[in-house]
């Protein structure tokens, strides 16, 4: 049977809309099989399958509505093309299920998938694996975390230990200024798969263990990395920059959080506070919480990416590494508004879920664009600074981008926009927190490869919203409108991949590789030999048709 989208009987008092539910008695195991859809806003719906003991049918559906909210709010929040969903089979207390009967489910399973046809696709969560999915692959296509030898992605383990690594750096930098683990002290709790992979990833990274588990045999994993081994009733109050869960949830209640001794707490568990105001408490105390949606988003990341979404492996990685970016951005919105992470996060999703569902060519009354003036110089300066220390780390020395780096960029922006703007144009993008992001493009600068888009900056807030094109769209306008020729070009650093991503999918072609030049000409602020490469556009003037094809705002423009 399906259920109105409206639901709260039974089911814990939830008032959810859900965009479908779906509960039927599998044919085969007659075991209720639960499928609910809550969003497609962002596109197609995806999430675990979970086969669990419930005391009642309508326990299992509580968890169903209650986890597929929570993976909207995690795609919307990493910025991905998928809504969230949650398979739920409910076993009765006691059932085990043997291996032809354990068939059987998972064969319901994919019956009642595939006839959502594809607004729904499931992967592994608690009670199923890689092969499951293989076998509900038989029936359907809607489905991903398949075995690697069957063409899928896999144990998702190792990708979700390194989205988790990558939020933990972006809270290290926020806490001691750099996102280097080496000589941090922090405590694992949990070492199973995710929890043994992440230790072992930390303790390469330099980072002081230490480590726990229920399961005394899990000893050894310490042992094995130099960790000092603390009991699960102990660790808790240890004293350590940052408190890693990753086994059990509920872990954060009001009396372990009155015990923590740690800076930040941040960890691929999910489900980690016992209610939602301990997200509170943890504010008052001055410790930072990341949403385990958010820190432990990489494992469904790189399978929807390279099994739903079917982009290169190399791009599913860079939308892992990107929860760095995402965790970024969400304390520098907690800090200026004062808010919690998980405040900022909730906000994050609903406004990407809200311009999702607008209509197409709906305006976008937040944001306006115009020409920049020498009064925008100091505010583009630090945002330029701000994007080279998150994306040009390896290529910049460290000693740079945390030193001169505002004040090399102030220098240059307080010149280009107090000099005549005949060669080139400057459009700045702001919103109801300042400035969002730029772009500034230089004409005919190359007699082969014409106008060059030498920068283009956008910031965290706005990250992944389309300001990007909008912005590339602008200059390209500017190149048709007074350049030369229409040719239009850029340079993008080669370890970028997912910035080389965007430029191809908007009929960029990269057509060479050169050594990058050290900022103001001064070697030592490089670090090694970067490289970058040259993407071209022999005609701008397509670019000009993004924005309106894409559904951006295209307000009236002044091009400087």
């Amino acid at each position: 049977m399906s259920l109105p989208s409206r639901i709260s009987e039974g089911t814990g008092g939830f008032m959810l809309d859900h965009e479908q539910v779906a509960i039927h008695t599998g044919r085969r195991s007659r075991l209720p099989v639960i499928v609910a859809v809550h969003s497609t806003a962002l596109g197609p719906a995806a999430g675990g399958l979970r086969v669990w003991h419930y005391p009642h049918w309508r326990d299992g559906l509580t968890d169903a509505l209650r986890l597929s909210a929570a993976m909207t709010s995690k795609f919307a929040v990493a910025g991905l093309p998928s809504g969230g969903g949650k398979a739920v089979v409910v076993l009765p207390e006691g059932m085990k299920v043997d291996v032809g009967r354990r068939r059987d489910v998972l064969r319901d399973v994919a019956d009642v998938i595939d006839s959502l046809g594809g607004a729904y696709a499931t992967g592994p969560d608690v009670g199923t694996g890689p092969d499951d999915m293989a076998v509900i692959g038989e029936t359907t296509p809607y489905v991903f975390c398949r075995p690697v030898h069957l063409g899928g992605s896999g144990d998702s383990s190792p990708h979700t230990a390194q989205g988790t690594l990558a939020a933990l750096r972006a809270v290290s930098r926020r806490l001691y200024g750099t996102a280097s683990l080496e000589g941090r002290s922090l405590a694992v709790v949990g070492l199973g798969r995710v929890g043994a992979d992440l230790a072992r990833l930390l303790a390469a990274e330099g980072a002081a263990l230490t480590v726990t588990d229920i399961d005394p045999d899990k000893r050894s994993t310490a042992d094995e990395l130099d960790a000092v081994w603390r009991s699960p009733d102990e660790i808790l109050a240890a004293n350590v920059d940052i408190l890693v869960p990753a086994a059990l949830g509920s872990v954060l209640t009001r009396q372990t959080v009155a015990e923590l001794n740690c800076r930040a707490v941040v960890g691929p568990a999910n489900n980690q506070l016992a209610t939602p105001d301990v997200a509170d408490l943890l504010h008052h105390r001055d410790i930072i919480w990341v949403p385990d949606y958010v820190a432990s988003a990489g494992g469904v990341i790189n399978a929807v990416s390279t099994e739903l979404h079917h982009v290169s492996a190399d791009e599913a990685h860079a939308r892992v590494r990107a929860i760095e970016d995402t965790v970024d951005e969400l304390l520098d919105t907690a800090q200026r508004r004062g808010q919690t992470p998980a405040q900022a996060a909730g906000e994050l999703a609903m406004r990407r879920l809200r311009a999702a569902s607008a209509p197409v060519n709906s305006p976008t009354p937040s944001l306006r664009l115009r020409a920049a003036g020498p009064g925008d110089a100091e505010n583009m300066a630090l945002l330029h600074a701000d994007s080279w220390r998150r994306y040009y780390r390896g290529a910049y020395s460290d000693a740079f981008l945390d030193g001169d780096a505002v004040a090399d960029r102030r220098s240059v922006w307080s010149s280009r926009l107090s000099a005549s703007t005949r060669g080139g144009a400057t459009v700045v993008a702001e919103d109801d927190t300042g400035l969002a992001g730029f772009v500034h493009v230089v004409f005919d600068e190359d007699s082969r490869w014409g106008s060059l888009v030498d920068n283009l900056h956008v910031a965290q807030h706005r990250r992944r919203t389309g300001l990007g094109t909008t912005l590339l769209s602008h200059a390209a306008q500017a190149v048709v409108e007074r350049a030369t020729g229409n040719a239009l070009y850029l340079w993008v650093l080669e370890k970028n991949t997912a910035a080389q991503e965007f430029y191809r999918t908007l009929g960029g072609i990269c057509v060479e590789k050169a050594p990058v030049s050290p900022p103001g000409g001064v070697p030592s602020r490089l670090a090694g030999s970067p490289t970058k490469l040259r993407f071209t556009w022999p005609d701008a003037s397509l670019l000009t048709q993004t924005d309106a094809r894409r559904g951006a705002q295209t307000t009236p423009r002044n091009t400087p």
